[in-house]
């Protein structure tokens, strides 16, 4: 028996270059750049036009990149986790629907990030404690978030034998398919 390995493009340009990007641009926002600097507020607003563009991309894109493919509701959650149980997980499949809400969460919390962090450019928000404090409490769940999100995909990728890191820096999922030979 011969293991021949096919792979499937799972993830388009777009959506790899958005997820880089984005969270290139919010680690630099989290941990290195000084809050209120320019390079801060420009990565900022970097941030809110990759959102713009992803939600665009969420209901025009390819199958994958849809938000309709992966929306999590009870009924898909339930299937995903009796095909995790039975190991037989759609290897096309792009975000599963608990990746999905991941993925959902952290579009919303950088939103909100982005939102607060404008707010404090206008003139009638200008040092107003209460909107710093947002601002910073949602960059901290964002950041809880990602730690979660992180550790979900060593740990999925793990369970169920997919390089799932690997799959959103190429955009492409290995197959495995058995080929006898006599």
């Amino acid at each position: 028996m011969k293991t021949s390995t096919h792979e499937i493009v799972v993830w388009d340009l777009f959506v790899r270059l958005f997820h880089w990007s984005v969270a290139t641009l919010f680690l630099l926002d989290f941990w290195v750049l000084e809050a209120g600097d320019p390079p801060h507020n420009w990565s900022g607003y970097a941030i809110g036009f990759l959102l713009l563009g992803r939600i665009v991309w969420g209901f025009t894109g390819n199958y994958n990149a849809r938000f309709s493919s992966f929306f999590p509701t009870p009924a898909r959650i339930r299937k995903h986790l009796l095909e995790m149980r039975k190991g037989t997980v759609d290897p096309a499949e792009g975000h599963n629907p608990l990746g999905g809400a991941m993925v959902l969460f952290l579009m919303l919390m950088l939103s909100l990030i982005v939102l607060t962090g404008w707010l404090l450019t206008w003139d009638m928000f200008w040092g107003e404690g209460w909107l710093e404090d947002l601002h910073e409490l949602f960059a901290d769940i964002t950041m809880w978030a990602v730690v979660v999100h992180v550790s979900a995909v060593v740990i999925m990728g793990k369970l169920l034998g997919i390089r799932l890191i690997r799959t959103m820096i190429t955009g492409k999922r290995p197959i495995s398919s058995n080929i006898f030979q006599w």
